[in-house]
């Protein structure tokens, strides 16, 4: 069973906390040194890079993040009745398909109704209709902090072909989430107090990570942050895009 602490901030303030990277993930474990809990001290260097050809500019999103959030949650159970732009070109050009199916696979996404940073409360069934990307991870856990921004950098890629993502933290204080969210400018829908719910998936190693079409099907499962197949990743988002703009 995977291991958090009740208060990251007194954690990380005490150094109760280290990750031990296990297959490109982190489990959770007491230990006397208060260096490895620094939370900043995973954050990468190029999470704030320029965008890639066809992504929108990061000022941009930011500026946008707001009017974005609400047009995402507003859903729609049917595919969009004006034909989107076409795909952009994969970022990732390498497929491993032995990615992707980590335990989760085919399953249905259970209904979650988590806290966001600005107050309110939101539900999966917001954004129905639309291809969610939801990624489980934590301000204690240092691939998580270099895999959200990658899966950032697709959402912005992404965002005005029907993709989502959510970004659920397992932290029960919000200010180290808010302080990470801004410092990287993120774009997704970032929800707060998400242990208990992260914990019925029976995961033993964070982050993880669904892609889950526009039905609620998890058609995609990937434990821990493993560089190789992020090009899988992209592709089983993109194919749920293409099924959902085409109708199917």
């Amino acid at each position: 069973m995977v291991r958090k602490p009740s208060s990251p901030r007194r954690a990380v303030s005490l150094g109760v906390l280290v990750t031990m990277l296990v297959g490109g993930g982190c489990r959770s474990a007491e230990t006397a040194s208060p260096s490895t809990a620094a939370p900043h001290d995973a954050e990468p260097t190029t999470a704030s890079a320029d965008p890639e050809p066809g992504a929108a500019p990061v000022a941009a999103v930011d500026a946008e993040a707001a009017d974005a959030s609400a047009e995402e949650e507003r859903g729609t159970e049917a595919a969009p009745s004006a034909a989107p732009p076409p795909l952009p070109p994969p970022h990732h050009k390498k497929i491993d398909e032995r990615c992707g199916r980590d335990p989760g696979f085919g399953a249905s996404l259970k209904a979650f109704r988590l806290p966001a940073l600005d107050g309110r409360t939101i539900g999966n069934r917001s954004y129905r209709g639309r291809v969610l990307l939801v990624n489980f991870w934590g301000t204690w856990c240092k691939p998580c902090l270099e895999e959200l921004p990658e899966f950032d950098r697709l959402y912005r890629r992404y965002r005005q072909h029907g993709l989502t993502l959510i970004a659920i933290a397992t932290d029960t204080e919000p200010d180290l989430v808010r302080e990470f969210v801004a410092s990287r400018k993120l774009g997704a829908k970032v929800l707060v107090n998400g242990e208990d719910y992260a914990l019925q998936y029976n995961q033993t190693k964070f982050p993880f990570t669904f892609v889950v079409d526009p039905s609620g099907t998890i058609v995609g499962s990937y434990s821990g942050f493993r560089e190789e197949c992020m090009g899988k990743l992209e592709a089983d988002v993109r194919a749920q895009l293409e099924r959902r703009n085409q109708g199917q």
